[in-house]
């Protein structure tokens, strides 16, 4: 595994964890997948189930809001950096905790939401204080819970794999990952 950098702007920075097997960082890659639309097409259809339980929209149509979405979704974070952190928002205010229930510490699990209002897209990320993310990965989440599909619990493990391999080089702020 290794850590990639995205941008720093303002204090604040985004980086990618990057498999050692792999071409691409998880940032670079969930967003490629969200552009796809044979993937796109095959994933919604292999859980047509679970997107008519929440959403009452059909396949081609959520296939068109996925491709939207994903592309504002990239857009508005990465404008972070393109407006030098000004006026561009905050990665914090992107960023929420994964779980209802947290202890705030070196290493928290987070989430970022796509730009639609009842969206499915999401985005995770460990933080690291102060206002420094590693990307671990990105879903299409359509259950209530992350544990309930296949594809949600490997983001799970993902979040995790990271926070074990930062504690394990030693990573506790920004600094640290600059330092590998």
């Amino acid at each position: 595994m290794k850590i990639v950098f995205i941008f720093k702007v303002q204090n604040q920075s985004l980086y990618s964890v990057k498999e050692n097997d792999s071409n691409f960082d998880e940032f670079d890659k969930v967003f490629d997948l969200w552009q796809d639309v044979e993937y796109l097409e095959n994933f919604f259809y292999k859980n047509e189930a679970d997107l008519s339980s929440f959403y009452s929209i059909s396949v081609e149509d959520a296939v068109r809001q996925t491709l939207h979405d994903a592309k504002e979704f990239q857009k508005r974070i990465l404008g972070i950096k393109d407006s030098n952190g000004l006026g561009g928002g905050m990665l914090s205010s992107y960023f929420r905790p994964l779980d209802k229930i947290f202890k705030r510490g070196i290493y928290e699990k987070c989430k970022a939401y796509g730009t639609i209002d009842v969206g499915w897209l999401r985005l995770y990320a460990v933080k690291i204080p102060e206002n420094c993310y590693v990307i671990t990965g990105g879903a299409i989440k359509l259950t209530k819970k992350m544990n309930e599909r296949e594809h949600t619990q490997e983001q799970l493990q993902k979040l995790i794999n990271c926070i074990d391999y930062l504690r394990s080089v030693g990573i506790v702020d920004d600094e640290g990952i600059i330092d590998i």
